[in-house]
Parts: C-alpha cells; sequence; structure tokens
C-alpha cells in the first residue's frame, strides 16, 4: 500500500514538470520566420545583437520571444540599415528589404591649369602625355603642379614635342612650327648623241649634256632632251635613295617642215616673247632653243625692266636653226623699281614673278616694276605656292611662303641593274621650246 502511494505521486511529479516546461520548437508550430533581403544583396545581418548570415537571409524566432529586437544590416561601402524585428505568428513569414545607400567618397582637391595648343599648320593631332586630346587649335585642362609632354603630329611633317609645367588656375601658350618631311632623294646621270643637248626633269630646266642632276626625290621622273635642229628625246626614270640612275639619250634630226630658232642676250634673263607668247628667260653663256617651229616668218621680242625692247624677225627653214644674238641697250632714265624679298619654308623654291624664274628662296629681286605681280614658289615634292604682291617704287615687299608637301611615293627596290640606254617614245610636238649651248 506505501508503494502504491509513492507511485502515484511520483506520476503526478512528472506530470507537474512536463506542464510546466515549454514546448520543444517545430517550424509550423510555435516558431515563424523573418526573410531579410537587401540591395545590394551579400549584406551581412544581425539579429538581436546575433550574426545570422548574409543576405538573403531566413531568421526562425518563436513566437514567443521577447519582442524589438533589433534587425541590423550592413555592407562595406553602404551606410547601415536597422530596423525594429517583426513578430511572425507560429508557421507565419515576415519580409524585411533593406536598401542600402551608398556612402559618397570624400573628394579630393585637384589643382587644374590649362593648355592653349596652336600649330602651323593647324589641325594636327595632340597627344599630352601619350593620351590623345584632340587636334589644334585646342584649349584643354591639365593637372597643375606638375609637367605634361605635349606631342603634336600632321601628316607629311616631322613630329613635334616638348614638356611644359602647368599651373593653377593660369593658360599655358603652347605653339609649335612643324618642319615638313624631308623625302630621300637620288641622282640622275644624263648623256645625249649628239652631246649639249638642253636637260629637262620634271619641266624645269637643269644644264645640258653630259652632267648629273642631283638632289630628286625618289619615285619617277619625266626626262627631256631638246636640242635646235634636232626631235624633244622624252623618258621616263626611276630614282632611287643614294643611287645614281643613268639615261643617255640618241636624238633624231627634225623633220623638213619644221625648225628652231636659238637666242642669247646680253645681259642674260631677259624675257622672250614668240609670236607674243612667252617663251622664257635667256641663260648666261648659254642659248634658249625654241624648236619644232613652222616653217615661214615669226617675230621675237625680248624685254627686260630697265632696257628697251629688243625687236626682230626671223624666217624659219626646214631643218635649220635661226640664231638671235641681243645686246639689250639700257634705258637712259631707268624706271622707278621696288624691291621683292623672298623667303620658303623650305627654303630653295623656285621663284617665279609674273611666270618668269628670278632665282631660288631666299632671293632679292630687285627691278619690280611698281603695282601688283603674281608670284609662285615651286619645288619638287610639294604643291605650287602661288599669291600676289603689292611692290611700291623705292621699296621692298617681303614674301614668305610655305609650301606643301605632296604625297610622297614609298622607296621602290631596285630589282636589277638600272639600264645603261633609256628607252623613250620619239615624238613630234607641235611648238617645243629649249635652250642649249651653242656648238
Amino acid at each position: 500500500m506505501l508503494l502504491t502511494r509513492s507511485i502515484i505521486i511520483a506520476a503526478l511529479a512528472l506530470l507537474f514538470l512536463a506542464a510546466a516546461a515549454p514546448a520543444t520548437a517545430q517550424i509550423g508550430g510555435d516558431v515563424g520566420i523573418i526573410q531579410v533581403t537587401s540591395s545590394p544583396s551579400g549584406a551581412s545581418v544581425n539579429y538581436g545583437g546575433q550574426y545570422e548570415g548574409t543576405t538573403p537571409v531566413d531568421i526562425k524566432v518563436y513566437s514567443t520571444s521577447t519582442p524589438g529586437q533589433q534587425i541590423v544590416v550592413s555592407l562595406s561601402g553602404y551606410k547601415t540599415f536597422s530596423t525594429t524585428a517583426p513578430n511572425p505568428g507560429a508557421g507565419q513569414t515576415e519580409y524585411i528589404h533593406a536598401v542600402l545607400e551608398p556612402i559618397a567618397p570624400t573628394p579630393t582637391p585637384v589643382s587644374n591649369g590649362y593648355f592653349a595648343i596652336t600649330s602651323s599648320p593647324s589641325g594636327a593631332t595632340v597627344r599630352i602625355d601619350g593620351h590623345y586630346s584632340g587636334t589644334t587649335p585646342l584649349t584643354t585642362m591639365v593637372t597643375a603642379g606638375t609637367t605634361h609632354r605635349v606631342q603634336i603630329e600632321y601628316s607629311g611633317y616631322e613630329s613635334w614635342s616638348a614638356v611644359y609645367t602647368a599651373y593653377s588656375g593660369q593658360t599655358t601658350q603652347v605653339y609649335a612650327t612643324l618642319t615638313p618631311n624631308q623625302p630621300a632623294t637620288g641622282y640622275l646621270a644624263v648623256t645625249s648623241s649628239p652631246s649639249g643637248a638642253d636637260v629637262y626633269v620634271d619641266g624645269s630646266y637643269r644644264g645640258y649634256a653630259p652632267m648629273t642632276v642631283g638632289n630628286l626625290y625618289v619615285g619617277s621622273h619625266t626626262v627631256e632632251f631638246r636640242k635646235a635642229g634636232y626631235q624633244v628625246y622624252t623618258s621616263n626614270v626611276q630614282i632611287y635613295s643614294g643611287q645614281t640612275s643613268t639615261v643617255n639619250a640618241v636624238l633624231s634630226p627634225s623633220t623638213p617642215n619644221t625648225g628652231s630658232v636659238a637666242i642669247q642676250s646680253f645681259p642674260s634673263g631677259v624675257s622672250i616673247f614668240l609670236d607674243n607668247n612667252y617663251q622664257g628667260t635667256t641663260l648666261a653663256n648659254d642659248y634658249f632653243d625654241i624648236i619644232g617651229l613652222s616653217t615661214g616668218r615669226h617675230s621675237v621680242m625680248l624685254r627686260k625692266p630697265g632696257y628697251y625692247d629688243y625687236t626682230t624677225d626671223v624666217t624659219v627653214t626646214g631643218g635649220a636653226v635661226k640664231y638671235v644674238t641681243a645686246t639689250m641697250t639700257q634705258q637712259s632714265t631707268p624706271v622707278s623699281v621696288g624691291k621683292v624679298n623672298v623667303n620658303s619654308a623650305p627654303s630653295g623654291a623656285e621663284v617665279y614673278i609674273d611666270n618668269l624664274f628670278r632665282g631660288y628662296a631666299p632671293v632679292v629681286v630687285p627691278d619690280i616694276a611698281p603695282g601688283t605681280h603674281s608670284i609662285s614658289l615651286k619645288m619638287q615634292g610639294f604643291s605650287d605656292w602661288i599669291s600676289t604682291v603689292q611692290v611700291n617704287a623705292g621699296q621692298t615687299a617681303q614674301v614668305v611662303g610655305t609650301l606643301t608637301p605632296t604625297a610622297v611615293l614609298p622607296t621602290p627596290t631596285p630589282s636589277g641593274t638600272l639600264p645603261i640606254a633609256a628607252v623613250g617614245a620619239l615624238a613630234l610636238f607641235g611648238v617645243l621650246f629649249v635652250v642649249t649651248r651653242r656648238r
């Protein structure tokens, strides 16, 4: 009987303890979920001071847990997000989405300056510290208190560069004068049969055969041989860098229905007009040959400032040469004239005033009549420069011409020995003019 009472008391005690203990946590029972997400994701989540993982994350809470717990969401580079946690019921899910706000970086004060960049010619490419910045003229901002390398490039010209220091709030002027590229050159050795033929390269008189023509740009050139009483010999020749090309011209006699006129003057440099058409200027110690003329009478006029005009008539016969030697008479009262000082970039350009060759730049032409005159500069490898100049009596007019390079052909590779005799096409031209040495 005593044992039975003890068992009953023990059983009652167990029932009492079971009633007093909390129930086991089960999802869907007395446990709820707080689902935390963030933008951007991957942020750390703390609930009630305990780390729960990174978003997105589910936090399990009892429905009977202490209310008012804080949920803190944090991510490096963003402001911390904090809010009071909800209290989901048993088996329920509450949602929290944290939109994180970036922390604005503290700006580092930078001091700036400016470069105002111009060039001649304009339109050149500008690079600052190796980075493309635009084309001239250009004003651009650069970091002050330090040096910068400015590089300027333009097709057909040598690259230009210099180092400049930028100063805070100031504009530094940068100006570049670009130098045209100088193409590679070669030589041309010419002979003629008979000798003494005048040599023209690309239309410019270079002397009489036999001779060597230097400073010819690499590439193809047209060579003409002209001699009174003979037909023109024309050939194309290839010039190679640092090498000498050769041409030998065998001239053919003129046809019976054409003739020639050879003109020489004292002094030289006199303008020649045949039948009122300009032909060129006489040269020192040489004859100016006008060949391929129709038979019959032709008028010749020689003109030079400060001298009286010289005029004469010549009768041209088939296959023959008529010689004219003129001694110019200076005017008793010289005409009041001015001067023209001509410079070219690059130097060495041929100077023509009113279509008359007056030397190589730099040159001072002393005998120009007052008024407006045409002027042109010519150089192989460059486009012609053409302008006008106003000349006043007793004064010197200044002319500066900048030549623009033409496209330069690549240096060809010789495939064999240059020909001793270049083959040319023999052709009879209507009217051709030539300067030759009297033999």
